[in-house]
C-alpha cells in the first residue's frame, strides 16, 4: 500500500546526503571551517540553495576527512606523504 504513496514523492537531494554529515561536528579554525561558511551562506539565501553543487559538498567532506585523519595520527600522515 505504501507505494502509491512514495509515487507522488520527489527523489531526494543528494546533496543533503553530503550536507547532514556536517551536523553537529566540529571544523577547526581554519580554512575549512570558511568553506563551510561560506557553502552554508550559500545554501541558506533561496529556493534554489544558491546554486551549491554536489561536487562542492563532497569536495569539503573529502577535505575534512583528510584533516581529521591528520589530526588523529600525524605520524602515519607524514609516511604516507
Amino acid at each position: 500500500m505504501a507505494a502509491p504513496e512514495n509515487a507522488d514523492r520527489p527523489a531526494p537531494d543528494p546533496r543533503l546526503k553530503v550536507l547532514k554529515k556536517f551536523k553537529g561536528r566540529f571544523l577547526p579554525r581554519g580554512p575549512l571551517r570558511d568553506r563551510h561558511r561560506e557553502l552554508m551562506k550559500r545554501w541558506e539565501s533561496g529556493d534554489d540553495h544558491g546554486g551549491v553543487t554536489f561536487e562542492e559538498l563532497k569536495s569539503l567532506l573529502t577535505d575534512w576527512r583528510a584533516d581529521q585523519a591528520l589530526r588523529r595520527n600525524p605520524k602515519a600522515a607524514k609516511t604516507e606523504a
